[in-house]
């Protein structure tokens, strides 16, 4: 988390417009705010690993503590299914309440988080960092914020001559005949905002689930239980999608980020 010095401490500012679709319109039509994520892509100094960072992450809870940061939820993801591109050991993801938390949580972290940050960077050497705007379109089952489960993750692109609006439609039907299926996954939109410079997608398509049993559900239902052909009814041709990495999550801080 080298970046992290490096952070404007602003809000996010979510001015992209993909195909002429405002984030506002996702709210509007009933997925609740836009909240900002943000993304550490790391590898492991030499001679370090998880127990090493579980330690700092002891330390780090206690200064979130100490300085009243209650509105930022992280977890730590590890690469289950991936490819070669793939090329880090650990993903920290963190996630503010709202633009104003960001703000306010890194001017806090930049005044008063030297330790901790070189503390961070005797374990980690990360050579990303992005934060990204993320819609959510279906709650998980437990209605709150994720805690330690699975993480699927899918680069999308809108097909030639299609809007954001398209998709947006698509996908409250497409959450909806999730849940009226019986899915428990979580669902969400992340759209670039900060660090990703020359973007080689439009949004992605982020699932959360408790366990793989909830991930091995969904794929029966999409299998063997009509949610191919429906999901090819609902969507057709807007968008192309690469294939899911999966990541591990395990929860590294909690937090109320949706009412």
């Amino acid at each position: 988390m080298k970046s992290m010095q490096k952070v404007a401490s602003v809000a996010a500012v979510f001015a992209l417009l993909l195909a002429g679709a405002s984030f506002a319109q996702v709210s509007k039509d009933g997925m609740g705010k836009v909240l900002p994520v943000e993304i550490y892509t790391c590898k492991y100094l030499a001679g370090k690993g998880a127990g090493d960072l579980d330690k700092v992450v002891t330390s780090w809870s206690k200064f979130m503590d100490d300085n009243a940061i209650n509105n930022y939820a992280a977890w730590t993801l590890i690469p289950y299914n991936y490819s070669t591109e793939q090329d880090f050991d650990m993903i920290w993801m963190g996630a503010f309440f709202d633009g104003n938390a960001l703000g306010a949580g890194i001017d806090t972290y930049l005044a008063k988080g030297a330790a901790i940050q070189a503390a961070f960077n005797t374990v980690l050497d990360c050579n990303g960092h992005s934060t990204m705007a993320s819609a959510r379109y279906k709650a998980p089952a437990s209605g709150g914020t994720p805690a330690s489960g699975i993480i699927t993750m899918m680069d999308c692109k809108l097909n030639k001559g299609k809007r954001y609006s398209d998709i947006q439609a698509a996908e409250v039907k497409w959450a909806e005949y999730l849940t009226t299926n019986g899915s428990k996954a979580g669902y969400f939109h992340w759209f670039p905002t900060y660090g990703g410079g020359d973007a080689e997608f439009d949004y992605k398509v982020v699932f959360s689930y408790a366990n793989y049993a909830e991930l091995g559900a969904d794929f029966e239902l999409n299998a063997n239980g009509g949610g191919r052909e429906a999901g090819q009814a609902i969507f057709d041709d807007i968008d192309d999608c690469d294939d899911a990495r999966v990541y591990i999550a395990t929860s590294r801080r909690n937090a109320k980020l949706r009412d």
